[in-house]
């Protein structure tokens, strides 16, 4: 069974903001990347979609590389994919990640934690959760 570490091997779990700007400058991300994200995911294009605040249509070009990636796309991009690396090794498995994912969650006032995929402070926010539950927080 292909791992998240096995899709996107050069991005870090747990990335810095000054790894996310090196690496958005010195990588290509495009329609291959896209479509890994998807599969990772299992989720709809217009679940994706909502997740970047892109309409269903622009997802579907940038998976099928009739649209170049704008930037912000790409950030959070690379986000998304370090932090389900990170929660496939707090968890064990990305299906594991991936239940946490979707149950309402205390720490996230009772809300589904991938309601927070939107922003970028809300993906910073999950990865810090992630750190709690390594080290012994709640779940």
């Amino acid at each position: 069974m292909e791992t998240t570490n096995d899709i996107i091997k050069d991005i870090p779990a747990n990335i810095s903001d000054s790894q996310v700007v090196n690496y958005l400058h010195s990588e290509k991300l495009g329609t291959k990347q896209v479509k890994l994200f998807k599969a990772l995911t299992h989720s709809t294009d217009k679940v994706i979609s909502e997740w970047f605040e892109i309409s269903e249509k622009t997802f579907q070009n940038y998976r099928s590389s009739k649209a170049k990636l704008n930037i912000n796309f790409k950030e959070k991009l690379v986000l998304l994919f370090s932090l389900y690396k990170q929660g496939e090794r707090v968890f064990g498995s990305k299906e594991a990640f991936s239940e946490w994912l979707e149950k309402p969650n205390f720490h996230f006032n009772d809300a589904r934690p991938v309601d927070f995929f939107k922003t970028i402070s809300g993906i910073r926010y999950i990865e810090d959760r992630l750190t709690g539950i390594e080290y012994g927080d709640n779940v």
